[in-house]
This record gives C-alpha cells, structure tokens and sequence, in this order.
C-alpha cells in the first residue's frame, strides 16, 4: 500500500470513529495526526542508527523497516571488504619493507609520497622528506636527466648520496596518473665484478701479447740467420717467453678449477704436514737466489687437514711472493705453529711495502701495485688470487698488513688435524 493511500485510508476510519462523537473531521485529523507522529519517530530512530554507523537497526515498520536492514547488509559487506582490503595493504606494505631494493612512491611534479626502509638506508630519505621535490634532495644531474627522460631510457647508475662507496641502479617505473615508481638497488658487487672482468680481458690479452710479440719477431729475425750465437740466444728468448706463456695458463686452468670445484668434502681431506715442504722450498730457493737470506721458525710436527697439492700452491705462492719483492740481502721470516687449536702461517718480507688503498685488490686476478716491476720480476698476476682461492675453499681467509718502506706481511690459519684417541692399556 503506497504512503497516499494509507493516509486517507486512515483518515476515512478516523472519520468514521469521530461520526460517533458527531466529529468526523476532528476524528479524521486526529488518526492522521498521529499516524504522521509515529512516522517521524520511526524516521528519527532510523537516522540515530545511521549516524551510529554501527550495530543491528533498530525495530521499524513497513518500507523502513526494509530500508534498514538493507543498509545493514551492505553496511556488514562493506566493512568485510575494507577488513579485506587493510590486510591486503598492511602485507603489501610489509612485503614492500622487507625489500632489499628501495621503493620510493613519487606523485604530481616527483614529489615523494612515500618510502620503504631500504629506500631511507640506500637513498638518506628521512620521514621530513615526505613532499619534497625528489630533484631537490638529490641533485645529480643524471638523476635530472632520468626523470626528464622518456620511458624507454628510465634507467642508470648513480654513486649512492653521501661520502658512501656504493654504486645504485635507479630506474623510474610511470604507472597511475601522474604518478611514478622509483627503484633503487645496491650494485655495487656487480660493478666491481664488471670491472673485474673487464681489467682480466683487458690483463690477459696483454700478458699473451708481450710474450708472443716476442716469439713472433725472434722467429722473423732468425729464419735466415745463420750466426749460431745469435740464434742460440734468440731461442733462448722464445724458450722464456713461450715458459710464460705456459706458466700463465696453468695458472689460469688451476683457477678456472679451483672455481668449479666445490670446496674439499671431509672424506676427501687429508693430513698435510706443511713444515717439511716450507724447509724443503725455502732450501731450493736459497739455492737459485743466495742474494736473499730465509729466517724460519716453522714446527714440523704440525698436521692440518686438506688437499695436499692446494696447500702447497698457496704456500709456494706466498713465499715466491715475497722473494720476488724483496730486495737483495733483504730478509724473508716464515713462521708456522700452532696457536689456539688452529695452525698459523706467515710470511714476512722486507720490501717497499703495499700502501693502504691497493691492500683491498691485491688477491683479484692480475691487480699489481707495481706493474712493471711485478712483470720483470717474472710473476704472472695470479699467485695471490690462486692462495684466495685455495684458503677459501679450506675455509680460511688471507690476512695481508703491510708499512711503506719496511715490507708486508702475508697470514692465514687453518684448523689443526683432529688427534684420534690413544688406545687404552690392557689392565693385567
């Protein structure tokens, strides 16, 4: 029944009701009347519920009635989706902490919105930076450029802000309306290794050019000569080159080994005694270069586990290291013992020293100090990075110290061999 109707269908029983009083109009007022007032106080408690905003609607009649409970139903399914929806971002915005790479929300003319905690340990951001122009904190003009560029060239590397060594890969991500997505992450380990490996492309082609260079012009000068002094000393030349050529490989295949192989299991391990083979080296080469003197304080009983042939390696690199940068009459001091359950070598030399900002690089692939005496004193680049290699895959670290002027100082320890039990006397 529509609201009209009703109204005059209460009217007229009104009506009727007053006739009996012989005031029907004043009957009929009277209904209405209070039909209009119970309508209004159900309106007033469907508004007190609305303004509420919560809880069951209160007892209401007709449409109202139906009204209310159909926005409590919706109320009910609204307030499940936004429950929804706060878990949803409360996750998103946890997963989007835990980033290692920062996230930083950009708006309008690259104002920041918003960032997540690595984008205040890479970039500085501080929470007073919110509404901030980004190109205002950070005034590298690559940083300009990137976010004048078009999309397609949204991408480069910038020194992290502050005195901090690290190198960052910054790309701007466009997405919303006027709205874009800046990401940052640390490369600074690839970098390095990119330029590793450019310097060993660049380091190994010169270390096969020089030796060949000097093959190739010994066999042009000599393929007609026929003064037998010239030739024996020009073969001579061809002989030593083309040994430096293989001692370079060598080292290289040992190091492309060392690299695949995993490091040494426990079966495949067995007892060193290194002491016997450090008196035996320093012996033979006291005998090819008596210019230089060998102090030793080495303990020959000393036993570790590993592989044999590594731990020579690393140890006949280490001394030839330090003999061929010692100078003529120039001390070089081993010692080898043993010193809190762990074995402890080093070797000492007396040379010009390694200045503090190469000590860092001396075990990558080719890295010399001092190139030009490092290649007339015959060494290929390698040593130290082949003992990096072997150490590390005994589970040990070089430790390198070094003064200007008074020499360096090369050490490592390993784990002593575990002793086996003594077996017990038979009781008579």
């Amino acid at each position: 029944m529509s609201g009209a109707l009703a109204v005059a269908f209460l009217a007229l029983a009104g009506a009727l009701l007053g006739s009996v009083f012989g005031a029907p109009a004043l009957g009929a007022l009277l209904v209405v009347a209070l039909q209009q007032s119970w309508q209004a106080l159900q309106f007033r408690r469907l508004n007190r519920w609305f303004d509420q905003g919560s809880g069951h609607p209160p007892v209401l009649f007709g449409a109202l009635h139906r009204v209310a409970w159909r926005v409590y139903r919706q109320r009910r399914s609204s307030r499940a989706r936004s429950r929804r929806l706060a878990t949803m971002l409360r996750e998103l915005q946890r997963a989007t902490q835990a980033l290692p790479d920062a996230v930083v929300l950009l708006e309008g003319e690259d104002r920041i919105v918003w960032f997540n905690t690595a984008g205040a340990t890479l970039l500085g951001l501080q929470q007073r930076d919110v509404g901030q122009h980004l190109a205002s904190l950070f005034r590298a003009p690559e940083l300009r450029a990137l976010l004048k560029a078009d999309a397609s060239e949204r991408h480069i590397e910038l020194p992290a802000p502050g005195d901090r060594a690290e190198i960052l890969d910054l790309r701007l991500v466009p997405y919303g309306n006027a709205r874009q997505l800046l990401l940052a992450r640390d490369i600074t380990t690839v970098a390095r290794l990119r330029t590793m490996r450019q310097d060993f492309v660049a380091n190994v082609s010169h270390e096969l050019r020089t030796p060949l260079t000097v093959i190739l012009g010994f066999l042009e000068t000599l393929k007609d000569e026929e003064d037998a002094a010239l030739l024996h000393r020009g073969l001579g030349r061809i002989q030593n080159s083309a040994a430096r050529m293989q001692s370079l490989v060598e080292d290289l295949l040992l190091l492309s080994k060392l690299d695949s192989d995993q490091a040494p299991a426990l079966d495949e391990q067995q007892p060193v005694q290194l002491g016997p083979f450090i008196q035996r080296l320093c012996a033979d080469l006291q005998a090819l270069h008596p210019a230089h003197r060998f102090v030793l304080a080495v303990d020959p009983d000393l036993t570790v586990p590993g592989l044999e042939r590594e731990l020579h390696s690393a140890v006949t690199n280490l001394v030839t290291n330090a003999l061929r940068y010692s100078p003529d009459g120039g001390a070089i001091t081993i010692s080898y013992g043993a010193a809190e359950d762990s074995a402890h070598l080093s070797v000492q030399d007396e040379g010009l020293g390694i200045a503090a900002n190469h000590l860092s690089r001396l075990t990558e692939r080719f890295y010399r100090v001092d190139v030009g005496r490092s290649r007339e004193a015959g060494g290929t680049g390698l040593g130290l990075a082949i003992v990096k290699h072997v150490l590390r895959r005994h589970h040990s670290e070089l430790k390198v110290t070094s003064t200007l002027g008074q020499g360096s100082r090369f050490a490592f320890a390993l784990p002593l061999q575990p002793r086996k039990d003594a077996p017990e006397r038979a009781h008579g």
